[in-house]
């Protein structure tokens, strides 16, 4: 009979070998992995406005379709806007760069300092056209994937359907069935809530942020409102990249004083705090309940696998394993120390034990009247 303390330390070398195992076929197989993960994404907010669409008495037939197309207006009106603007952008780099070239030597002039021979020969050697089309060429590589992306949306839709059905007559013990029946509800709230006001802070601050850059006449605010909002998605150091591009341009627009990007860096840095520090965590953090150095760390680590892509899904891929690992006894200890409080909402009262009763018995009341 295996003791207690070599039992743990048995279950403690399986979760590192599996762990090592999933990392690597992460790594490996990211090619495969990542457009699968964005499809599943995608799928479930084709689903949740389809839902919203049979609000308004549309048949299924009808909610569906015009739910995928609404999105994939969406993504096209942006990618368009966007491709416009980087055309534009491209053209005007030598106008940018020698600008740079202006304000490199008005500083050592102002400090009267010979330029340092060189750092002007690399100034020189500088082609920001170059840089930015191999950055742009990196970006439509991403978007090339969406073929495979529309793929694998059409066969989760189709298996969507049965899903529930096939789970249900996969297990056979009721209370397993409640638990993974609530792991899964309680995965799609938590993901679609993070991603629902996620959408709706990062549209306002990369409207306001439009607004401040229109207003103090900047290149391109359409194309950095934009890169505002997707880079917002990304936690913590996504608002300071948001800000750090359009930061630069006004310093290196020609018609641009230091007092006009002074004040619009301002403006754009109070937006970010406002709805970041201020507005977001009221929201969202309470609901995650995710640890912020567990956020930090989990960025560098998918960043590590999966580059923009892991940044972006970090933190809904973290609160899945988190709501997976709090309802495993085994594993709670973990979900503790992930989180922000070492509350994990998880109760084994007579009161929740009828509650997961109920939701037994309303997924074989669907489950049968789908059936017949």
């Amino acid at each position: 009979m295996i003791k207690k303390g070599n039992q743990y330390i048995i279950n403690l070398s399986l979760i590192i070998i599996v762990l090592f195992i999933l990392f690597n076929i992460l790594y490996l197989w990211a090619n495969l992995i990542i457009p699968f993960i964005i499809a599943l994404l995608f799928s479930f907010a084709i689903i949740w406005l389809s839902n919203f669409y049979k609000k308004f008495r549309l048949p299924s037939f009808v909610a569906f379709p015009l739910s995928l197309a609404t999105y994939i207006w969406i993504f096209w009106l942006i990618w368009k806007l966007i491709w416009n603007n980087i055309d534009e952008l491209i053209n005007l780099l030598p106008l940018y760069q020698a600008r740079i070239f202006d304000i490199y030597y008005q500083i050592f002039d102002y400090l009267n300092i010979n330029e340092p021979t060189s750092l002007t020969e690399v100034l020189k050697q500088l082609n920001l056209q170059y840089i930015f089309s191999i950055v742009v060429s990196w970006f439509t590589s991403i978007f090339s994937k969406a073929w495979v992306i529309l793929f694998y949306v059409m066969f989760i839709l189709l298996e969507y359907r049965f899903f529930k059905e096939k789970l249900y007559l996969m297990i056979v013990n009721n209370s397993q069935k409640i638990q993974i029946i609530e792991t899964l509800e309680k995965i799609k709230t938590d993901v679609k809530s993070y991603f629902v006001i996620k959408t709706i802070v990062s549209f306002f601050t990369a409207l306001f942020s439009y607004i401040i850059m229109l207003a103090f006449g900047l290149d391109f605010a359409i194309f950095w409102s934009m890169l505002v909002f997707i880079l917002n998605f990304i936690p913590n150091i996504g608002s300071i990249i948001a800000v750090l591009f359009p930061s630069i341009l006004s310093l290196v627009q020609p018609w641009f004083t230091l007092y006009d990007s002074t004040f619009m860096i301002s403006w754009l840095i109070w937006i970010q705090v406002l709805m970041w520090n201020i507005i977001e965590p009221k929201f969202m953090w309470n609901r995650l309940n995710l640890s912020p150095l567990v956020i930090i760390i989990s960025l560098w680590f998918w960043w590590t696998l999966w580059w923009i892509v892991g940044m972006l899904l970090s933190v809904p891929i973290m609160v899945i394993i988190n709501i997976i690992l709090a309802k495993m006894p085994v594993t709670r200890p973990i979900a503790i120390l992930l989180s922000e409080k070492w509350e994990l909402q998880i109760d084994d009262s007579d009161e929740v034990s009828k509650n997961r009763k109920k939701i037994l018995k309303s997924f074989k009341e669907k489950f049968w009247k789908i059936k017949k």
